[in-house]
Formats: structure tokens, sequence, C-alpha cells
């Protein structure tokens, strides 16, 4: 019974593989069949489903929207195997759409600085952890550009920079303080930004993280000094995945920064057709 269940799930990749057709309006249905099939036909090193359905869904809406490309972001590096991750799914994805990735990815390179206060979960990290080997890290990444020292400097020389619009940002920064100053992202010229980007944020699950401290104190700070863009929880994703992805805890630690008063923010994305069934047609 597996190894026919396997010999269909390659099938059915290799005829993803082959049609190299762009279907838009990109459904939601088809986005999330799409990362299925890519998580399926891989090895779980190489592919994160926060990773590949964020980027799958940032590409398809930056499309939609007309941009000339659009940008991935990892807060918080530390060994680089998040950021290897991450330029291997942008490459797949940027064969599939025939549109440009870019990929960044921030990190200090000498480990978490001390924590500022109890926010920032002292119970559970230490200064000088999470060191990063940056000859190393350099040497294997084909494409990701890395931007090293603390995200409070090097963040707005990167807005500066006008890069692509950002469409997805994994948050792995550990403190609330970190996650603070990367926010300010939210806060860079609406032209580098899609109307909705999503969010992994990694350190709001189990151990001692809660609504006072770390990432989720982090989020709610946000949204009470902004009054248009506000991070919040997809809901019920885990209940819409295709099977492959329906695992693990990833799917409660995805969210979404809306920009409301984005100018593009009320274009229609295409993710629901818009249909009607006549009365009967069942």
């Amino acid at each position: 019974m597996w190894p026919r269940i396997k010999r269909r799930i390659r099938n059915g990749i290799a005829a993803v593989v082959r049609d190299r057709r762009i279907r838009e309006p990109f459904t939601y249905h088809w986005l999330n069949s799409l990362c299925g099939r890519l998580v399926a036909e891989s090895e779980a090193a190489e592919i994160r489903p926060a990773y590949a359905w964020g980027v799958i869904h940032a590409a398809a809406l930056a499309r939609r929207l007309g941009c000339q490309g659009v940008t991935v972001i990892e807060f918080g590096v530390a060994g680089g195997r998040g950021l290897t991750a991450l330029e291997r799914i942008a490459e797949i994805v940027e064969r599939r759409f025939s549109f440009p990735i870019h990929v960044y990815g921030f990190d200090t390179g000498r480990g978490l600085p001390k924590p500022v206060d109890a926010r920032d979960l002292p119970q559970l990290y230490a200064p000088d952890t999470y060191v990063m080997d940056e000859a190393r890290l350099r040497s294997t990444l084909r494409r990701a550009h890395l931007i090293i020292g603390p995200v409070a400097e090097t963040l707005p020389a990167f807005i500066s920079g006008s890069p692509a619009p950002v469409g997805f940002v994994s948050f792995d920064l550990d403190y609330y303080s970190s996650t603070m100053d990367a926010f300010r992202l939210f806060d860079a010229p609406t032209a580098m930004l899609l109307p909705r980007i999503h969010c992994y944020m990694d350190d709001i699950m189990g151990t001692t993280f809660g609504d006072c401290n770390g990432e989720r104190l982090a989020i709610s700070d946000f949204n009470t000094r902004h009054g248009s863009t506000k991070i919040s929880p997809i809901y019920g994703l885990n209940h819409i995945m295709p099977w492959p992805l329906r695992n693990g805890m990833w799917c409660e630690m995805m969210f979404m920064a809306h920009l409301l008063e984005h100018p593009a923010y009320a274009s229609n994305d295409g993710l629901v057709t818009q249909a009607n069934a006549p009365l009967g047609s069942w």
C-alpha cells in the first residue's frame, strides 16, 4: 500500500514539474495543493512547510499585483539551516512561477545579545548562544544575501536600498526587543511591501512563551501602536491544508501583516473564484 501511495505522489509531482504553464488567477486551493506537492517531493531538511507555503503565496500575490519580483526574509539565521532552506524553496518556486524571488537573512553574526529585561525570556535564552560560522555559511549560500549586525542598525539601510516588495518573513529572533526592532520593516514605504505579508513566528509555542513575553507580546504591542497595520494569526490554516502539510505546529505559527492603507490592499488577489451556482445545480 505505502509504495503505491509514494508512487502516486511522485507521479503527481512529475506532472506539476512538466506543466510549466502559469495558471492565473492562482486560487487558494491550487496554491495550497502546489505547496503540498513541493513538500512531499523533498527531504524535510530542504523544505520547511511554513517557508514553502509563505513563499508560494507571496510570489502569487506579487505576480497578481504586477510586481517585478518579491523579497523573502529570515530574521535570525544562526547556523543557517533555515536560510539555506529558504534559499532552496525560493529557487524551486521561482522556476515554477517564472518570477524573481530575492532572499535575505538578518543576524548579528555573534549570537544572541544580552536580554534587555524579562520580556526577552532570559529564563530560556542566554547571551552569545546560536553563534554563526559566517565564513562557512557564506560558502554554502548560492543566492541569499546575508546581512550581519544588530537588526536595529542594519534594517534602515536595507529599507533605503529599495528592494523588491517583501512578501514573506520568518521571525526567529527569540527576544521581544529584537522582534520589535524587526517589526520596523512594516513601517517602510509601501512600495517595498506587499499589502499582505505572510509571517512565520518561530518562538511562540510551548515552554514558557506567553502573551506577556517574547514574540506574542511584540505582536500585541505592535498592534496597539499601529492604527492601520496589524499582525493577525491566520486562523484555521491546519483545517484547509492538503494532507502532507497537516502535521506539526507550523500552521498555528503563521501570521499575516495587514497593511490596511496600502494602495493595493483592496485589489482582488484572485484567491477565491467568483462564481455563482444556480439554485438546484447540485
